[in-house]
């Protein structure tokens, strides 16, 4: 069992399971932290729009985007299940994708 305070992620397509307990830290750095190359080349700051991913499952319960996601949202065309991952804090239950031309 799983301390309460803990949040699980999937990274598809490899079914790699991240479980983080810390807060404040974004997808992009639990994945990189967690030896999940995603490509990023603006460092996070939610500019480059290669972290994107497809989320499989939990969207429900992730916030709205933000001023910064939304700004390459409407730019990109990005569908409702699209997401940047540096700027989205986890939530338990995630299933995301790492679209195969976005890995590093």
């Amino acid at each position: 069992m799983r301390p309460k305070s803990s949040i699980s992620i999937t990274f598809l397509p490899k079914n790699e399971i991240v479980v983080v307990s810390q807060e404040g830290v974004n997808i992009l750095d639990i994945a990189l932290k967690a030896g999940i190359e995603v490509s990023n080349s603006c460092g996070g700051n939610g500019t480059c729009g290669t972290c994107l991913v497809r989320v499989h499952q939990g969207g429900q319960n992730l916030p709205p985007r933000n001023e910064i996601e939304m700004e390459m949202a409407l730019e990109r065309g990005f569908s409702p299940n699209e997401r940047l991952c540096c700027q989205l804090e986890p939530v338990d239950g995630l299933v995301l994708e790492l679209p195969f031309e976005m890995l590093k």
